[in-house]
């Protein structure tokens, strides 16, 4: 489970429903309060790691962006060596440093995003922890006044509500995981057709940069016309005075 999903689960948790399935509140209560710090201490390095790891890709994007600039270079080099071969393999070099400076810069966006969706459970998680501390007595005291109107009247505490059946919860986590399940599956196959998609695009492009480092470069795209004075018009031979 991640760092994320923990916390997540935490900051949800019932309290008094949790306590009302306890047999022994005051130490699942405690154990509670220690997962929350823990819960806390690993959050806050998650998010120290995040914003390590979103400088290192910003760095890594800029040196893919200087190489794609390197790369472009030699294609002209190649260019005025009239090797469009090489010309075409340098943009290619070129065109995959850009892509990869554009994935680096998305996954930087995505550290930057997991940071800030960490601070926020952070607060929450510290909210909870404050909220449960300071109730922890009372939390207690409302265990025991329930249990004693159960064993006295045979009701629970209206504001618990009903607790689910094992059926239930069961019938939910199957339906859960069943979601999740097909949710992998549909972003499996995104993904897939996206990169074979970009790979098609990057090849049909390819000629086209090649055709604009030209132009850029002042040179003049060949043409199947052929060298030498055009061929006169066919038609009458005779000069017009003789017509």
């Amino acid at each position: 489970m991640g760092i994320l999903d923990r916390v997540s689960m935490i900051v949800r948790s019932n309290v008094n429903s949790m306590l009302d399935k306890s047999s022994n509140p005051e130490a699942d209560l405690n154990y509670f309060m220690l997962e929350m710090q823990d819960g806390m201490r690993q959050t806050e390095k998650a998010v120290q790691d995040a914003v390590v790891q979103k400088k290192v890709y910003e760095m890594q994007a800029t040196d893919q962006r200087k190489r794609a600039q390197e790369w472009d270079a030699k294609a002209q080099v190649a260019v005025r060596a009239n090797r469009d071969d090489l010309a075409t393999e340098a943009l290619r070099q070129k065109m995959q440093a850009e892509q990869e400076a554009e994935r680096l810069d998305q996954l930087a966006k995505d550290q930057d995003g997991n940071a800030s969706q960490l601070r926020s459970q952070l607060d929450e998680l510290h909210k909870k922890y404050a909220e449960t501390e300071q109730n922890k007595s009372n939390l207690i005291a409302r265990y025991n006044m329930n249990k004693q109107a159960e064993r006295v009247l045979g009701v629970k505490d209206p504001a618990t509500g009903l607790p689910q059946s094992d059926y239930t919860r069961m019938q939910q986590k199957i339906m859960a995981e069943q979601v999740r399940a097909e949710m992998d599956e549909q972003s499996y196959r995104g993904a897939a057709a996206e990169a074979e998609i970009n790979k098609l695009q990057a090849q049909e492009t390819l000629e086209d940069e090649l055709a604009a480092l030209k132009q850029r470069m002042g040179q003049k795209p060949k043409t199947d016309a052929p060298s030498g004075n055009a061929a006169p018009p066919k038609g009458d031979d005779k000069p017009y005075d003789e017509k």
